[in-house]
């Protein structure tokens, strides 16, 4: 497999604070996307969400190509073993599952010809863009979309707001609540898969085959908010959203908006890859 098109980008126009990495070898492609971390700690020097994307990729590396999406849940996983022995906070990640170093991951495997989505994740082929929202996020993301339109509704500008974001200050403590659904029970709606180094159900991780044949695909993370065939086009509708919709309660609504200061809403990846 090779990649032809590339790119990756830090929210803030920093590539060192990035918490987004990618991988692309002759059996697997992945978009890693760190998760935000809602505990301001930082783990040797990174943030939460650099130290799991990072640890992730190294753990791909390790694969021999012929692995199911299980067993490489059991390679990273193992990882994060380690991780947390190190750290010495392994009855402390039990207690507060927030404070985990987690990420989305999407990864092709050319072997098994499926893409497997965990999290906030996406890839484009054949014309069509497959995604992986979670319910509970629709939940929040609605709730800070009412919180902000009040705020502009009682004279607050987009400036002040993009300055001072309430409505996701609002919400932070609920997406803290909202860490004690990761990898739980698929029976509820609020349920959803995570890379954080503990298992993962089967039902919560989203499995899209791909046609023998297929000669290109696209892997995002979810810093777009839609993706096509090509980087181009990806970030002209990148470029258009910030423009139109820039704090994320209309068109976009998401749980964060454009800060003031950075150039985009989140991290972004996006790699294609010609199939061989």
């Amino acid at each position: 497999m090779e990649i032809i098109e590339q790119y990756i980008q830090s929210k803030t126009g920093d590539i060192s604070l990035c918490e987004d990495t990618f991988y692309c070898n002759d059996h697997f492609a992945v978009v890693i996307d760190g998760a935000t971390s809602v505990s301001d700690r930082l783990y040797e020097g990174k943030t939460p969400g650099q130290q799991a994307a990072e640890m992730i990729k190294e753990a791909v590396k390790l694969l021999n190509g012929k692995e199911e999406i299980e067993q490489i849940i059991d390679v990273i996983n193992e990882n994060y073993s380690q991780l947390y022995k190190r750290l010495n906070i392994e009855e402390e990640v039990l207690e507060k599952p927030y404070i985990r170093p987690s990420a989305s991951m999407i990864i092709y495997s050319k072997h098994h010809s499926k893409v497997w989505m965990i999290g906030d994740c996406q890839c484009f082929f054949n014309g069509e863009q497959h995604q992986n929202n979670k319910h509970v996020d629709t939940v929040f993301e609605e709730v800070r979309s009412i919180i902000l339109k009040g705020e502009l509704m009682s004279g607050k500008t987009m400036e002040d707001l993009a300055t001072d974001d309430i409505g996701f200050k609002l919400i932070r403590p609920l997406i803290q609540k909202q860490y004690n659904f990761q990898n739980t029970t698929p029976d509820s709606p609020l349920s959803y898969a995570v890379v954080n180094g503990f298992p993962i159900p089967p039902e919560l991780i989203k499995t899209v085959d791909v046609p023998a044949g297929l000669e290109y695909i696209s892997l995002a993370s979810d810093g777009y908010s839609k993706i096509y065939s090509t980087l181009e086009e990806t970030e002209q509708e990148l470029d258009r959203l910030l423009e139109v919709d820039p704090l994320c309660i209309n068109e976009n609504i998401s749980t964060k908006g454009l800060v003031k200061g950075n150039v985009s809403f989140d991290d972004r990846t996006y790699v294609r890859i010609k199939i061989r």
